[in-house]
Order: structure tokens, then C-alpha cells, then sequence
């Protein structure tokens, strides 16, 4: 999803309509911060790994850094 997109989907939303994000095991969390991140498309994850990683993850520098817009939760760097 775009930033544009994203946009889209919420403006046709109420203005009241609370924004959250998956909580760190279950639930979800309220969103507290927007923040743009360095990211690398982790080919090999697992499914309990997101699609997306920061490049230091990885020995090696990464190719394909893209510049992301990350939505954190209350929880978020506990992930």
C-alpha cells in the first residue's frame, strides 16, 4: 500500500475513527507515531517475519533499500 492509498482509505473514514495496529502478540494498539524507515524486502522470511526488514539486519548491505512510511503502535518496538 501507497501513501496515497492509504490516504484515500482514510479520508472515507469518520474523522473520529480511532487508527490502530496489530498489538505485539494479540490485539491491537493505538497508533502513536508515523515514521519514515530504511527498509529491505527480507526474501527468505518466515511466517512470523515481516516482508520488510531494516538493512542492519542483515552482515551484509543490503541492495534495494527503499525509504518506507512505518505506522508504530504502543507496542511496536517490542515486535
Amino acid at each position: 500500500m501507497t501513501a496515497d492509498e492509504l490516504i484515500a482509505r482514510l479520508r472515507a473514514l469518520p474523522p473520529d475513527t480511532p487508527v490502530l495496529v496489530e498489538g505485539y502478540e494479540n490485539g491491537f494498539d493505538e497508533v502513536i507515531e508515523l515514521k519514515g524507515q530504511d527498509v529491505v524486502r527480507y526474501r527468505h522470511a518466515q511466517p512470523w517475519d515481516g516482508q520488510y526488514q531494516p538493512p542492519e539486519r542483515f552482515e551484509e548491505p543490503a541492495a534495494g533499500i527503499m525509504q518506507a512510511a512505518v505506522i508504530l503502535g504502543r507496542r511496536g518496538p517490542l515486535r
